[in-house]
């Protein structure tokens, strides 16, 4: 496209040169672009500055330049959306401040890929600053040929994460555990619908060795590009990324991998949000229902304008902002922009998609697969025919109709009449009924009364035959009390007769005693006397022992002007005896002495 103006285009973003979303359509700008490698954020647009254009929506230097050249209100600011967005991103990313996803848009225009982005950020407060462009770096795949996909042999499968996988530790969490679910599933069921499963993984992040990925060429992998692998594989799992996007312009069915459950701004045919989806979705995939293959073309031209040059329209875009800026400034008037610029090629209207085929929709309808037009134009003029006659055979059918409606008239009035009296007789019944239900009410209390008196006359029958049993047994007792009374009176008469023996027993007892006690006292009185004697026969004994003593020194004294003291016990008693004769001693009494003296 030939230059508009001397004006420029600068470009805030150190690696727009390396950038596909800007070295797609820098080229052919319909102004020059140059690209601003290092700015501070009081970086002020030159003077030949015709727009500023950035994706760059994030941090604060960036958010602080836009925010001021806004406000000058000299320049106009286009922001590029360079991709899907993702829920995580906007809302749950600790990586950027709050709101820095366009709310609000530090800019006058934003070019969205598609109508259901341009949706979602007017609804955060930028009504009228959305233009649906698409995405110029994919405007040469939506029309080139791809690799058709594979229905017999190897299921090759493509899975593949976002650049950014998540945002926290939380969220990488459960990143890793959906892409070990997949794994686990691949290495313990390495099949799918009967066909030997091939995986391709492309995961970032370090993801790989996260879940224990060993590759025997990951080197031959990596030569692969992204876009190459997605054409030569049969199906891709993603997690939320514009790698969806691609993958389904290829034609291929695609599956999105979220546990995080997160609400998604692109809808997929397909989701595996736990690992009891794995196999549905695995399954499915291998042959993709038609209605899903049309339900993901649909949500694609939704999520992405195709069927135009993204580059020319956003050229046109450019080109109109530029002049805008340039009527403002002569006008020294703040930049106004049409509420939409580009305008819609379709009109609002979503067109029909290639995937709209009756035969394939409905594969289980014969009717859808006649493609036979001679056929088709055969039954169509049987069916014009038909229907030609129908009038005449409504007619007909009419005429009958109104004849059996007067039949139907007439016997719904006999059945009217019929149903009165039957109601008549069906009240006399309810009436007798009533009498009958009331009957046998009355009859039941009767019934129940008889019961309960049955009851009270058992209970009764059973107490008289208890007290009879206890009258017995009384009887029995009485008889036996009878029985031991007189039994009692002969034991009476009998201990009356003991009583009269007892007493003469006891005077007779009482006049032994008598004596015994005399006899008692007789026996005390002697043995007094006897314990005085014994008190006399001591003191006789202790005075021998004292003239004993003194007649064994005088023996003593002789024996040893005389002959030796004999030493036997006979000696020694002759002895004594000898000295007891000399002193006119009395021996003690002996044994049988001192009996003959007691006794005497």
């Amino acid at each position: 496209m030939a230059k508009v103006s001397n004006l420029k285009a600068y470009i805030l973003n150190r690696f727009a040169n390396s950038n596909a979303n800007y070295t797609s359509w820098m080229n052919g700008s319909p102004i020059e672009c140059e690209v601003i490698d290092e700015f501070a954020p009081d970086w002020e647009p030159p003077a030949d500055a015709g727009i500023v254009i950035t994706h760059m929506h994030y941090r604060w230097e960036e958010i602080m330049t836009l925010r001021r050249i806004l406000t000058a209100g000299r320049i106009p600011i286009l922001i590029l959306s360079d991709g899907i967005l993702e829920y995580r991103n906007t809302w749950e990313n600790p990586g950027v401040a709050a709101g820095s996803m366009f709310q609000p848009l530090f800019g006058h225009k934003l070019a969205c890929i598609g109508k259901s982005q341009a949706r979602t950020v007017e609804s955060w407060g930028a009504a009228g600053k959305c233009e649906v462009v698409g995405l110029p770096r994919l405007d040469e795949m939506e029309h080139a040929e791809y690799l058709p996909i594979e229905n017999e042999g190897p299921f090759r499968l493509l899975v593949a994460t976002a650049n950014t996988p998540a945002f926290t530790d939380q969220q990488r969490a459960k990143v890793t555990e959906s892409l070990k679910a997949l794994k686990s599933r691949f290495e313990k069921n390495p099949w799918v619908n009967k066909r030997p499963l091939e995986v391709t993984w492309r995961v970032t992040d370090g993801l790989d060795s996260e879940i224990g990925l060993e590759f025997e060429s990951s080197g031959a992998q990596k030569k692969i590009s992204l876009s190459d692998a997605i054409e030569l594989s049969d199906a891709v799992i993603t997690t939320p990324s514009t790698l969806y996007l691609e993958s389904v312009m290829k034609r291929r069915p695609t599956a999105l991998l979220d546990f995080s459950n997160s609400p998604s701004y692109v809808n997929s045919a397909w989701t595996i949000s736990s690992p009891v989806h794995i196999n549905q979705v695995l399954s499915e995939l291998a042959e993709p229902a038609p209605a899903k293959m049309l339900f993901q073309r649909a949500v694609l031209h939704d999520n992405l304008e195709m069927g135009v040059c993204s580059k020319s329209r956003l050229y046109a875009l450019i080109n109109t902002m530029v002049k805008c800026g340039v009527s403002a400034r002569k006008d020294n008037t703040p930049i106004n922009l049409p509420t939409r610029i580009l305008s819609d090629p379709q009109r609002g209207i979503h067109q029909v998609e290639g995937e709209f085929d009756f035969a394939r929709l409905y594969r289980d309808n014969p009717n859808f697969k006649i493609t036979d037009v001679h056929y088709l134009q055969q039954e169509l003029n049987q069916a014009v025919a038909r229907l030609g006659q129908l009038p005449r055979d409504l007619d007909t059918k009419h005429a009958g109709n109104q004849v059996l409606a007067n039949q139907l008239d007439e016997s719904e009035e006999r059945i009217r009449e019929g149903l009165v009296r039957e109601q008549e007789h069906l009240n006399s019944i309810d009436q007798m009924a009533e009498n009958i239900a009331k009957k046998n009410s009355h009859i039941d209390s009767l019934e129940k009364l008889h019961e309960d008196s049955n009851e009270r006359l058992k209970k009764l029958n059973g107490r008289i035959n208890e007290q009879t049993k206890i009258i017995k047994e009384l009887m029995q007792t009485k008889a036996q009390l009878k029985s031991k009374l007189h039994e009692s009176q002969s034991m009476f008469d009998s201990l009356e007769v003991s009583w009269e023996a007892g007493k003469k027993s006891i005077e007779r007892y009482k006049t032994a005693y008598q004596s015994e006690q005399d006899a008692r006292l007789k026996v005390k009185t002697a043995l007094d006397k006897s314990l005085e004697n014994n008190a006399n026969i001591m003191e006789y004994v202790n005075d021998v022992k004292t003239r004993l003593a003194e007649a064994y020194v005088k023996l003593a004294s002789q024996a040893n002007h005389t002959s030796p003291i004999a030493t036997s016990p006979e000696a020694s008693v002759a002895n004594l005896q000898v000295a007891s004769d000399d002193a006119n001693l009395e021996l003690p009494l002996t044994d049988e002495n001192s009996a003959t003296k007691k006794a005497a």
